[in-house]
């Protein structure tokens, strides 16, 4: 029955996505129009595994996106709302500097919601950056090592004496900028550092319907399991391999959130 509901889940997201984006083109409602990259997944919270819940202040650009968003909806189903995971998801970006260089990215909202202040701001003190988006600010840098990774920003570590709040990143604005920080890359070491780096935000996606399937069917071949994925996660669509897969879930079993017996995977009680 859970698989039913979540099946269900996904086809009304759809319908539901597209009647905001037609009412907020009509300007039905006052107030800011809802942009065409914000789409939604709206979820029955009782019948999909529990979801992780980061508090972060989202950037105004994103936070009323999702206001706007939220009336929109709230049009068609009152009195109901939506109580929104913003830092679930996957956001694609593109990074354009001032030499006229152009990256894109495939990343968490919460990496989003950070460019979106260092376009704001060319410089930022890691105080000020963890005040302005509500994150503690050991995560906080652990989250910037994807961006002084990837070139986007610079590291300076604090001054001899001085806390880490005094870390600054400045955005490098030409390929001729100031060279990645080091530093970065002895975080990356660490293995939470290096998930936060290389994560493009769909593992999170793929590990939490994993959970899902095994809550509800128990015991799951890897087949199954990839051939679900592929059914359930469409946007943006599941592109792992049957080998990537088994990776992700090895993974888990590694960190004892799984059992596994040849190709059958359950949840680990």
């Amino acid at each position: 029955h859970n698989c039913e509901v979540m099946l269900k889940d996904l086809s009304d997201s759809k319908r539901l996505d597209s009647y905001v984006h037609s009412e907020s083109g009509k300007a039905t409602l006052d107030g800011v129009a809802v942009d065409g990259w914000l789409n939604t997944k709206i979820l029955s919270g009782a019948f999909w595994p529990q979801m992780q819940k980061e508090e972060v202040k989202m950037h105004p650009a994103i936070k009323d996106q999702l206001e706007s968003y939220g009336r929109y909806y709230s049009l068609l189903k009152k009195p109901r709302g939506l109580q929104w995971r913003p830092t679930l998801g996957v956001t694609k970006v593109t990074a354009c500097f001032d030499d006229g260089r152009e990256r894109q990215f495939s990343v968490s909202p919460v990496l989003a919601n950070l460019l979106l202040h260092l376009q704001d701001k060319a410089t930022w003190r890691l105080a000020d950056l963890a005040e302005a988006t509500g994150m503690p600010p050991d995560t906080l840098r652990k989250r910037m090592v994807f961006w002084t990774a990837n070139s986007v920003c610079s590291e300076t570590p604090p001054p001899a004496g001085q806390g880490i709040g005094e870390t600054t990143y400045t955005t490098i604005e030409t390929s001729a900028g100031a060279p990645r920080s080091q530093t970065a890359a002895d975080y990356a070491m660490e293995e939470d550092e290096r998930g936060a780096a290389a994560d493009d935000g769909q593992e999170a996606v793929i590990v939490s319907y994993v959970v899902g399937m095994l809550t509800n069917f128990k015991t799951l071949p890897l087949d199954r399991i990839h051939n679900m994925l592929k059914m359930f996660v469409t946007d943006p669509p599941y592109t792992k391999s049957l080998a990537e897969l088994r990776a992700i879930l090895d993974t888990l079993v590694a960190n004892d959130k799984l059992n596994s017996e040849g190709s059958d995977y359950t949840i680990k009680t």
